[in-house]
């Protein structure tokens, strides 16, 4: 008989949100239920509804997802500019307390001295908590975030870090909460998903939602260069997901269209490396055009064949649909693909860094810049940018310019591609759902009626 522990993924779970928005009142009369003295302590009652508010939206992603925590005070900078609650140490007690009350399910993180391993203690909301949530009725459409959240974050490694605010940091800082106020009153989906999760080619699950997802610009150093735009559900898909299921991804329940930027490669790299002439695809019929420029890039930011073959078996089912390939197969794949881009594979294994994905982020901020004050929702899966068709000519106008512009070309012309119709013309906006030639999941058709 297997243990309790023995079924769950641990691997299921996501850390604290800091910044959550904390004037939200709903969950105040499941407070009183837990501890009907909470309000006579200010930083027990506030920490005490940050940590419920926390364990209520993560059940609502999902009931097998569980939030990491910190045990050891020095998990907490409460004076940080990612923390506007000032969330300190303090929350330790009240992780023991519900632990004691029966309020959660607790399980111990660890650090293993021999094998190097550890894992943070994880917690979900127990079913006596869980009780009490079905009981609230919630709207889609509150307010996650506290008034002062940071959606611009300055990195060094692995660590948040302080900067100074300065014009730049301004303007970014206005783009990048007005795109958030786009992003919690849009549908962005996969109609045809039943599940509320993904499951990526490492086997994280990566949840279709709209309350862990927050776009954030994310940098290092200077903030005009090297940034990415990271952080919500669809910039964690893989590109072995996306080749499968781009056509079936909507905004708003509308007919959707997408923008391919594989399609600008070539002349990225002609900018880059100078060289003119594209590459081929034989004995490459399995990978998608995006899979193939990331090949490209990673071979000619590798150190060597060696360390390239090896990078790509690290991520063998990013890039390959079956588990069938031996790791030879896969090799003399490799290899062939080498022999076949003359002159191209001749820059491989030069330690170049092509700055891709740089350029995708360096594009699709500069398209933001045009579609935010316009309350135009655009979204960038990997290589591909979508938007609802109606805002076609303005979202192809702007992005031709602004490829013109960072590739330096006279003239750049795009087509983008159609997504699936899913009856739109028969359905209507937010109506009834008929049958469909692609079926539209219960998940979908719930979290459509929320957004009524």
């Amino acid at each position: 008989m297997k243990k309790k522990n023995d079924q769950l993924d641990f691997n299921f779970s996501r850390p604290i949100d800091f910044q959550r928005n904390l004037s939200l009142n709903f969950i105040n009369e499941i407070l009183l239920i837990i501890n009907n003295e909470y309000k006579k302590n200010l930083t027990y009652s506030k920490h005490l509804k940050f940590l419920v508010l926390e364990l209520f939206f993560c059940w609502t992603e999902s009931d097998e997802q569980m939030l990491t925590v910190s045990m050891s005070k020095r998990g907490y900078l409460s004076e940080s500019r990612y923390n506007p609650n000032k969330i300190s140490s303090y929350l330790i007690k009240i992780i023991k307390f519900l632990k004691s009350s029966d309020f959660i399910e607790f399980y111990p993180g660890f650090y293993d001295s021999v094998t190097m391993k550890s894992r943070l203690t994880r917690i979900k909301a127990s079913a006596k908590l869980v009780d009490l949530f079905k009981k609230l009725k919630v709207s889609e459409k509150i307010k996650l975030n506290h008034p002062k959240r940071e959606f611009v974050i300055k990195m060094d490694g692995n660590k948040r870090v302080q900067y100074s605010d300065d014009f730049e940091t301004q303007d970014v800082k206005e783009i990048m909460f007005n795109y958030n106020e786009i992003i919690t009153k849009t549908i962005f989906d996969i109609p045809m998903f039943e599940k509320p999760y993904i499951t990526r080619f490492d086997n994280k699950k990566i949840l279709i939602s709209t309350s862990g997802s927050q776009a954030n610009f994310i940098f290092s150093g200077d903030i005009k260069n090297n940034f990415k735009i990271d952080g919500c559900w669809w910039n964690k898909i893989d590109y072995d997901f996306l080749k499968f299921y781009a056509k079936h991804i909507i905004v708003n329940d509308k007919p959707t269209s997408f923008f391919s930027l594989n399609e600008n490669f070539n002349d990225f790299l002609k900018k880059k490396i100078g060289i003119e002439n594209f590459f081929k695809k034989k004995d490459l019929e399995s990978f998608s055009s995006s899979q193939i420029c990331n090949l490209i890039v990673k071979g000619i930011n590798s150190k060597s064949f060696k360390s390239f073959f090896r990078s790509i078996l690290l991520e063998k089912k990013k890039f390959f649909d079956t588990t069938n390939l031996s790791t030879q197969q896969i090799k003399r794949r490799m290899e062939i693909f080498i022999e076949d881009n003359q002159p191209l594979s001749s820059y491989f294994f030069k330690e170049y860094k092509l700055h891709w994905e740089e350029f995708l982020n360096e594009v699709f901020y500069k398209l933001l810049q045009k579609c935010v004050p316009l309350n135009i929702p655009v979204f960038m899966i990997k290589d591909k940018i979508y938007f609802s068709t109606d805002f076609s000519s303005l979202i192809k106008e702007n992005l031709e310019k602004i490829l013109e512009s960072v590739l330096g070309l006279k003239k750049v012309k795009l087509s983008y591609v159609e997504c699936l119709s899913y009856n739109f013309k028969s359905r209507g906006f937010f109506s009834n759902i008929l049958k469909s030639d692609t079926p539209l999941s219960k998940r979908y058709e719930q979290r459509i009626k929320q957004f009524k």
